[in-house]
């Protein structure tokens, strides 16, 4: 990846940031998602519609993101996946870089040899939200038929 130079002359490895973010991202991002989850889908769940599929019938990358979110703190992780994987994946890869990288920075001591390639995380994102919307399509187009 690379480094971040802030005004200090310290550099910033990138996966040093990412983690910093995570550490205060995660607790606001539970509460959304539980105050969503309760009562927040029923007030905007409404105009939350997809643009796309609205516009010209076929769903796009993101269709059902926000059900799968919604159904994702409700606990029904299986719902969620069908709805979305790319949600359920999301909040996974977050897991699991933040749990490596406590576990190489405080208990092996191992974070200073190699930084943590981020790209991976992305990529599989990528190929996750393509296949799926790939899927979506075909179903879309069967269904219409």
């Amino acid at each position: 990846m690379g480094f971040i130079k802030l005004e200090s002359n310290r550099k910033y490895r990138v996966d040093e940031v990412l983690y910093q973010i995570g550490k205060i991202a995660w607790l606001p991002f539970c509460m959304a998602g539980i105050w969503f989850s309760h009562s927040g889908y029923e007030y905007m769940g409404e105009w939350m519609g997809c643009f796309i599929r609205r516009t010209c019938g076929l769903p796009c990358p993101g269709c059902g993101g926000t059900r799968a979110f919604y159904y994702l703190f409700q606990g029904n992780l299986i719902k969620s996946f069908q709805l979305n994987p790319t949600v359920l994946y999301g909040v996974l890869a977050y897991l699991h870089f933040m749990v490596f990288y406590f576990y190489r920075s405080h208990v092996s001591g191992t974070i200073q040899e190699k930084e943590i390639r981020i790209e991976v995380y992305m990529y599989a994102a990528i190929v996750i939200l393509l296949v799926q919307w790939a899927v979506k399509i075909i179903y879309s187009n069967f269904a219409l038929e």
